[in-house]
């Protein structure tokens, strides 16, 4: 391809163009839109000089237009603090009337730079190209745009600043022509003093500070700091974060977040549309979602719940919004379809979905009043509580409502083709409504028009009644002012004597109109709208009184009490802006100089001496609250006063469509904090927080059991209806899990390979085992011990004579130096058994245990990058289990790296966890410390991968070496089958699912462990498990498979293997071996040490209890 230097084709410039000499300026014709690639838009390549400490930008940006602009007379704006030095084509300056338009970027929150105009004409003659140089300073700083929401961050239109480089559309640093949208080359360079910094724009990466978009942009984005950046890949996308400070682990825990939400949404809409996805720190509070990029403040990005609330909301923006633009003259459409599929989706999946709707309508009926609606046609951005409970909830209600009418099927359906057909297009509800009625068959025209452009929302209210003929006849009432509209409204019917409701869609078009229910004798309740499924108006009666509604509320007063004074009115008038104006609706009052709540309006009543106390202590009565001079009861949690602020909100009690709320604050200390906090906990009805920096640990929603929207048959005990009953929802889709399967699968089958020659002792294939756990290691980034993965011995074994082996080991060391000597290990072994004599095959061992080992490496991964803990974590594949546990008894008496058998904290074994199923895991040897149970509840808790203890103790896996060491030590295993120790044992019968499920347990586990300063309780009580000795190992096999679950004397049979010696000797599931070859079978370890002893061609005799009868039976044992 011919190649051009950028300024080569300045020549036109009679200035000379300052470039800093170790910038990159080689752009290839087809990068500076030369080709045919840009016919249809302007594509910009600019060549960029950056001088933060003085606020400086210095551009030469090189246009190159569509053949359609040849010939016309053109227009272009540019920032006014940008002064044109050169230019290829004559231009002149306009002057701006007072009654221009000003060019605003279609979803600018805030004001843009001021900008001046300029007029030039494009002559074939200049080969569709021009070259611009500018220069100046770009220095707003950041302000808050709305003082009354609670959820807007300082904003601006553009700042080059030491801390940092913000540019967008609304800086007007790059001309301006009209409104279509470009694409853009852009390659930076710093001043001197900003040498170490690096700039991030949309687009591909081509070098460190060289960006490239071919795809049609809005606007051009760039963002420069002196960052510390991380990358990683993801199939074809590159993932990337840019840190203002290192800090590996907060990387890669965005990284693999970025990489699981792409595996989510790619299957729903589509392939993700850019070439990369960047986490970018600001230095600044911000959460703005760029093509290709997301823009965080520093405290936002270090909040632990951004990463499953905010963080895949601004991936998937990158298909809604940055990858199909919203046509904003007709509305902006894709921040609600944003929200539902990323907020609401991801509690959907919880099953949290109806409750999140409720939310949504709760935000419309307290932050939205007649004077502050307006439709969805006119909604662009968010900058109050109202935009955002109009354009995010009422648009995400529509895109609910949608599926619904339409079906999960042809809802996802149409996605996806709405994004191919549209993707860096621009697209309006109009083009929406085409899709889905072509789609669908369905003219739905009218239900967009109705949602769209209608302000305002239906209202409901219903009535049931006896008929003739043993029916019901319930009305629906539109009680909301004006026209009727066309709802589908869901009505559940509680019949008596049935488990779940009967659930119907009625269809509404009139103000008044009914329906009959059959049956009703039986006819217990009548819920309408039960999942909160249509876009209305709240009754007051279905919202509990909540702290966003006294913020949303357009009349309120503060009543102060007499202590403490200064603080509260701080509160007071950073709760209530424009107090000062005349007319202002909000009030100040003292409580000392008034003898009533007022009663037109809602209150708050400021500390706990404020004699208005007994107002928000009787009228929070109703939701068992009670009020003591030490603290409150809120919920049956007694929250005392001392160190504490706490917040209370309920009924007034003159008028049930207000509230009153009532903040403590202990410590004044505290206050601005609470001030700071509060509008954004606008969901709950009571709050407590603890400590100077306000810490929440108590919050909660009173529950509001009346509405209208409910009918009871009268003398019923609401008790007697189970109105939760609902059936559960299914979600569209479901999260990836946090450990890929395929990713666990794929070492499984690299460790079942033939090569690997059933990793059978004193193999190749054992050794090449070793190498790839070894480069696994490597790979995550473990640290070696002694400048090695391998631990290496030699041990003489019987029949083999002296036989060289190797552990693989590899750390991530711990951050406390007065830990760095206690690890705890976690551990699987990676041998076999070899080959089968019998028919030449090398045994897989898929399950045993490339399944523990295959989770091994991956937490090794995870954590290595993602968890810096107190104590080293130290990762183990053990050889030689198979052969008596050889790797983990050397291991325990030969620490490497200078460890001491004494100071291992605690061992954590993996062995045959790949067949979960619908099993539970289990954990054995919990009882060797107090801690292990506590610990695994929690776990269940947290991941909902429950597990369960038994009582058999198994002295043939690996952590029993650390047991007889004395180490507290436990054994995960997912159940035993019977493929074990079988040539049936592959890759293909494992559960990938369930060793994701088994991984993420492990990893709670190991951090619980890692952080742990205190010892665990050890409770071995100096019992030693016996272990067959070297050379001894198992050869004579009966064939069954134990019950692990079983507690009584004896051993129970949970299947038996096929073609097996059990099998032929008659035994089946559920017998009870009580003796073997006349020797008692005490329990599970006494039954595998019988058959150590034996030699397969022995006959034994077989004791067993089958339903209760005892029988005796002959098998001769098997080679295993």
């Amino acid at each position: 391809m011919r190649r051009l230097i950028l300024t080569l084709l300045m020549l036109a410039c009679s200035a000379k163009l300052v470039v800093a000499q170790d910038r990159q300026l080689l752009f290839s014709a087809a990068e500076l839109g030369l080709g045919s690639d840009f016919e249809q838009g302007i594509n910009h390549s600019l060549s960029v000089s950056l001088d933060p400490e003085n606020h400086n930008i210095e551009v030469t940006d090189i246009i190159v237009f569509p053949d359609s602009y040849v010939g016309k007379s053109l227009t272009f704006s540019l920032n006014s603090s940008l002064r044109i030095s050169d230019s290829s084509i004559p231009f002149r300056a306009l002057i701006a009337s007072p009654d221009d338009d000003v060019i605003v970027p279609r979803d600018s929150d805030f004001a843009v730079l001021e900008s001046s105009q300029y007029s030039l004409t494009l002559a074939a003659s200049d080969e569709n190209r021009l070259v611009l140089h500018y220069r100046g300073s770009i220095y707003e700083l950041a302000v808050q745009n709305s003082e009354e929401y609670a959820q807007s961050f300082a904003e601006t239109a553009g700042i080059i600043a030491e801390q940092g480089v913000y540019l967008n559309g609304a800086s007007a640093w790059v001309p301006e022509f009209d409104d279509e949208l470009i694409s853009f080359n852009l390659n930076v360079s710093f001043s001197e003093a900003a040498a170490s910094w690096t700039a991030v724009s949309q687009g591909r990466r081509i070098f460190a500070n060289m960006w490239r978009s071919r795809q049609p942009m809005e606007e051009v984005y760039l963002i420069a700091a002196d960052f510390t950046v991380y990358s990683q890949q993801a199939d074809d996308t590159e993932v990337l974060a840019y840190l203002r400070q290192p800090e590996p682990n907060l990387a890669a825990r965005y990284m693999d977040a970025t990489e699981r939400y792409l595996k989510l949404y790619e299957p729903l809409l589509g392939d993700y549309p850019y070439s990369k996805f960047a986490l970018v720190e600001n230095f600044w509070e911000t959460g703005y979602g760029m093509p290709s990029f997301t823009l965080l403040g520093e405290q936002v990005i270090r909040f632990p719940f951004i990463l499953e609330s905010s963080f895949p909301h601004e991936i998937l923006h990158n298909w809604w919004g940055n990858g199909v633009y919203p046509d904003y003259e007709t509305g902006n459409w894709s921040e609600g379809l944003t929200a539902y599929l990323a907020d609401h989706l991801f509690q959907e999946m919880e099953g949290a979905g109806p409750q999140y709707r409720k939310e949504m309508l709760a935000r419309y009926k307290n932050y939205v009043a007649a004077g502050t609606d307006f439709p969805l046609s006119e909604f662009t951005s968010r900058n109050s509580a109202a935009t955002q409970a109009v354009g995010y909830g009422k648009t995400l209600m529509l895109w609910h409502m949608l599926r619904i009418a339409v079906g999960d099927e042809l809802f996802l359906e149409g996605l996806r083709q709405f994004y191919r057909d549209y993707k860096f297009r621009r697209a309006g509800f109009a083009d929406i409504a085409t899709l889905y009625s072509e789609l669908s068959g369905t003219d739905l025209t009218p239900f967009f028009n109705q949602w769209v452009d209608r302000t305002g929302a239906p209202e409901l209210s219903i009535s049931v009644e006896e008929v003739n003929g043993n029916r019901g006849r319930i009305m629906f009432a539109q009680i909301q002012a004006g026209a009727p509209y066309d709802l589908k409204v869901p009505v559940a019917l509680f019949y008596e004597g049935e488990a779940e409701p009967q659930i119907y869609d009625i269809n509404l078009s009139q103000k008044l109109e009914g329906v009959m229910a059959d049956d009703y004798a039986r006819l217990q309740a009548v819920l309408v709208d039960p999942y909160f499924d249509v876009f209305r108006q709240l009754a007051r009666e279905e919202t509990p009184p909540t702290i966003g509604e006294l913020f949303g509320t357009d009349e309120i007063a503060f009543i102060l009490p007499q202590t403490n004074r200064q603080h509260w009115m701080r509160m007071a008038e950073a709760f209530a802006p424009g107090l000062d104006v005349p007319g202002a609706s909000a009030q100040i009052l003292f409580g000392s100089e008034l003898e009533a709540l007022p009663a037109d309006r809602s209150v708050w009543i400021l500390g706990r001496d404020n004699p208005f106390l007994t107002a928000i202590a009787e009228a929070s009565e109703t939701y068992a609250v009670s009020f003591s001079d030490a603290g409150v009861m809120l919920a049956g949690s007694d929250v005392r006063y001392d160190r504490r602020s706490t917040v209370v909100v309920a009924r007034h009690p003159s008028n049930p469509e207000l509230a009153i709320g009532w903040i403590h604050v202990e410590d004044m200390v505290a206050m601005p904090g609470m001030i700071e906090k509060l509008p954004h906990y606008g969901k709950y009805s009571y709050l407590s927080f603890l400590g100077a920096e306000p810490t929440n640990d108590v919050q909660g929603v009173w529950t509001s059991n009346e509405s209208p929207m409910q009918w009871l048959r009268p003398g019923l005990d609401s008790a007697a209806v189970k109105l939760d009953s609902l059936p559960a929802t299914v979600p569209l889709t479901s999260l990836p899990p946090k450990y890929l399967p395929e990713h666990l699968l794929r070492h499984v089958r690299q460790l079942t390979e033939s090569n690997m020659q059933g990793r059978g002792l004193g193999t190749e294939g054992l050794d090449a085992a070793a190498r790839y756990i070894a480069d696994q290691f490597r790979s995550a980034g473990l640290q070696t011990l002694s400048g090695t993965f391998l631990q290496e011995w030699t041990q003489t074994q019987l029949g083999r004579g002296a036989t060289t082996l190797a552990n693989v080991v590899g750390m991530i060391p711990g951050s406390n130096r007065a830990l760095s000597h206690q690890p705890v290990v976690l551990g699987a072994h990676f041998d076999h058994l070899g080959i089968d004599p019998q028919t030449g095959a090398p045994f897989p061992g898929a399950d045993d245990n490339a399944s523990g080992i295959s989770i091994l490496i991956e937490l090794a991964a995870k954590l290595s990058r993602t968890f810096t803990p107190q104590r080293p974590i130290l990762f183990v594949a053990f050889s030689g289990e198979e052969s008596g546990l050889l790797g983990s008894e050397y291991f325990v008496t030969n620490p490497p790296a200078g460890f001491q058998t004494r100071d291992l904290f605690a061992m954590i074994n993996l062995d045959t966890v790949g067949r979960l199923g619908d099993n539970t895991l289990q954990v054995f040897a919990s009882d060797s410390a107090y801690e292990w149970p506590f610990m695994a509840q929690g776990i269940g808790f947290t991941t909902g991968v429950a597990s369960t203890f038994p009582q058999t103790t198994i002295a043939s896996s690996d952590h029993v070496s650390f047991l007889n060491a004395g180490i507290p030590a436990i054994h995960l295993f997912s159940g035993a089958n019977v493929d074990y120790h079988r040539l049936s044992d592959t890759a293909a019968k494992l559960d990938g699912m369930g060793m994701s499920d088994i991984a993420l347990w492990v990893e709670e586990a190991m951090v619980y462990l890692g952080d742990r300063s205190e010892p665990l309780r050890v409770n071995l009580g100096g019992v030693e498990l016996v272990v067959s000795a070297t050379g001894t190992a198992r050869q004579a096999s009966l064939g069954t498979v134990p019950d692990f679950a079983y507690v009584g004397d004896g051993v129970r049979i949970s299947a038996v293997t096929p073609d097996s010696a059990a099998a032929e000797a008659g035994l089946i599931a559920g017998d009870v071996l009580l003796t073997f070859d006349g020797e008692p079978v005490v329990d599970l370890q006494t039954y595998s040490n019988l058959l150590r002893q034996s030699a397969p061609g022995d006959v034994v005799q077989i004791q067993l209890r089958r339903d209760q009868q005892l029988v005796k039976v002959d098998a001769k044992l098997k080679p295993r």
